[in-house]
């Protein structure tokens, strides 16, 4: 059994059955989670334990895909800007669904085919996968005990 898988992360997760809508993985804590058919092997069965990003859905459901994101949760990405809404920005991270800048984590206001640096986070409020410009909260303020000939 699975502990606790991770949104946002690649996780190595078990078959647990097949269903009309795709195969159903052991999510752990976070229960059965789908992958739709369209990302499904043939060669898949129960048991089988499978390489797998969880993220969650266009309507917030949890769901594991095949595909990789460019950049997980918890890391830097360099990620083009594909639009820009009335309530934040939207990148290409390399999954269908694109990511998620809110204004509020927006340094200067984005504009459509720009390129931003941005990291990943999981959004503890909503649960959700978005990007922040804001990187300085995310770097290790403490300087580094360098000396010569220190390994």
């Amino acid at each position: 059994m699975v502990s606790m898988a991770s949104i946002g992360k690649v996780n190595w997760l078990p078959v647990v059955r097949e269903t009309e809508f795709g195969l159903m993985f052991d999510g752990g804590d976070l229960g059965e989670i789908l992958m739709p058919h369209r990302y499904v092997s043939s060669d898949w069965k129960p048991g089988d334990v499978v390489e797998v990003f969880l993220m969650l859905d266009s309507e917030d459901r949890l769901t594991v895909v095949t595909d990789k994101p460019l950049a997980p949760v918890d890391e830097f990405a360099l990620l083009r800007v594909v639009a820009v809404t009335g309530i934040g920005a939207f990148l290409d991270w390399g999954l269908p669904k694109d990511l998620f800048v809110p204004f509020q984590e927006q340094k200067m206001k984005l504009r459509e085919g720009q390129e931003a640096l941005v990291r990943i986070y999981l959004d503890e409020a909503s649960g959700r996968i978005a990007a922040s410009c804001k990187l300085d909260r995310f770097l290790d303020k403490t300087p580094a005990d360098y000396a010569p000939d220190k390994r």
